[in-house]
């Protein structure tokens, strides 16, 4: 009898999680709608965690109900609130405004990375009861944001949301790219425009939330590059100088905000095909294709690749079969967008590279008759060609 559970099995199981890690940071009691007495169940030093937080004075020397007073005083200013909720991700953002369009939101299946900052800085409060989680936007931040959104902050929001996923997926494609040329490329693909100065300032915000890129001189670099002190960014400059960079249409560029997208290529699905003839578990075969692409990305060699494949007890029943799965490796290689090729493939390139090479005559030059030697010369002499020319 087979032990392997169905995709619907494992769903179940994931939601269940999820409800479960959600109910652990829930409130166990019917939900409240004021900012004061969401805050009153919490504790002193919970409070003063937040105030301090919040840059309140004397914030350890208040009791809990000055303390409240100061809290939910700071919360309603707009400006104060207008910096909490830029601070937050796009994720955060949405789920906000879900939960804050409504009484309250009634829902058991939300991962707690939608709720986790802005239940954190008192925006939001979940609450466990009667088998249900319900999710809470205090009536004073609701009348603080409506006042807010009358300026068109939510407008603001999304263009600076939109500015980082252009970060993260050039980042994501291009492992550095030139802030002018960030500049450039976000403005040819989008009707508001920005500067150098408004992107640097709008994406430093970002940085400072761990977003995976930072600055590195006149560049915009994957924040790893920080671990050898960024000695990586000039040998990958080098490495892709002089080649063209690939852009492609805005649709396609955005899906790099997501870090672990890649195409599902031709070569891909093929790989993936093979895969499945070798291992059995469909979830397995996906799992080792994202760590296939990560080689490839990462222009690993032949034997990385099989080492991987022992690492996860893949025998091959002869070498004919381990000769086709390194093919297919091969031409997944040969289709990976490459930091080190500005975001091309190598079959990319080098299909480029023919196009540019002068090609060959496209008609065959006349064939000459080659004279006799017994002939006579076609010089005109009267000579026979062995005694003129042809000596």
């Amino acid at each position: 009898m087979s032990n392997q559970i169905s995709n619907d099995e494992l769903g179940k199981i994931i939601l269940e999680e999820v409800k479960k890690i959600s109910i652990e940071n829930a409130i166990p009691t019917a939900p409240l709608y004021s900012l004061a007495e969401i805050l009153a169940l919490n504790n002193v030093t919970a409070l003063r965690k937040l105030a301090k937080s919040m840059h309140i004075k004397n914030y350890s020397k208040l009791n809990k109900s000055p303390l409240i007073s100061s809290i939910v005083e700071v919360l309603q200013q707009t400006d104060n609130l207008c910096t909490c909720l830029l601070a937050i991700d796009e994720v955060e953002w949405d789920f906000f405004q879900r939960v804050a369009a409504r009484k309250h939101l009634q829902t058991d299946y939300v991962n707690v990375d939608s709720y986790q900052m802005t239940q954190g800085i008192g925006l939001l409060q979940s609450f466990y009861f009667e088998d249900k989680l319900f999710f809470v936007v205090p009536v004073e931040i609701k009348a603080a944001y409506r006042e807010l959104a009358t300026t068109g902050f939510p407008e603001e929001k999304r263009f600076r949301d939109l500015l980082n996923n252009y970060a993260v997926a050039a980042v994501s494609l291009y492992g550095a790219i030139r802030q002018d040329d960030f500049v450039a490329l976000f403005n040819s693909q989008n009707n508001r425009q920005t500067g150098i100065n408004e992107m640097f300032t709008i994406l430093l915000t970002y940085v400072y939330m761990d977003m995976g890129y930072c600055f590195w001189d006149e560049y915009i670099v994957d924040a790893d590059f920080e671990e050898d002190d960024f000695q990586g960014v000039p040998r990958l400059l080098a490495n892709r100088k002089g080649k063209p960079r690939y852009t492609p249409p805005r649709d396609e560029f955005l899906k790099y905000s997501d870090w672990d997208y890649y195409e599902v290529t031709p070569q891909i699905a093929a790989l993936q095909a093979h895969l499945s003839e070798l291992i059995s578990d469909p979830g397995s075969v996906l799992d080792l294709l994202d760590e296939i692409h990560d080689l490839c990305a990462a222009e690993a060699r032949m034997q990385e690749y099989f080492d991987l494949l022992g690492s996860e007890d893949v025998v091959f029943e002869d070498m004919e079969q381990a000769s086709v799965t390194a093919q297919l490796i091969v031409d997944v290689q040969n289709n990976t967008r490459l930091w080190s090729n500005y975001g091309h493939t190598p079959r990319e390139l080098f299909a480029a590279e023919k196009s540019n090479l002068i090609p060959f005559p496209t008609t065959r030059p006349r064939r000459v008759r080659k004279t006799g030697r017994n002939e006579p010369c076609p010089c005109g002499s009267g000579k026979k060609y062995k005694n003129c020319c042809g000596r």
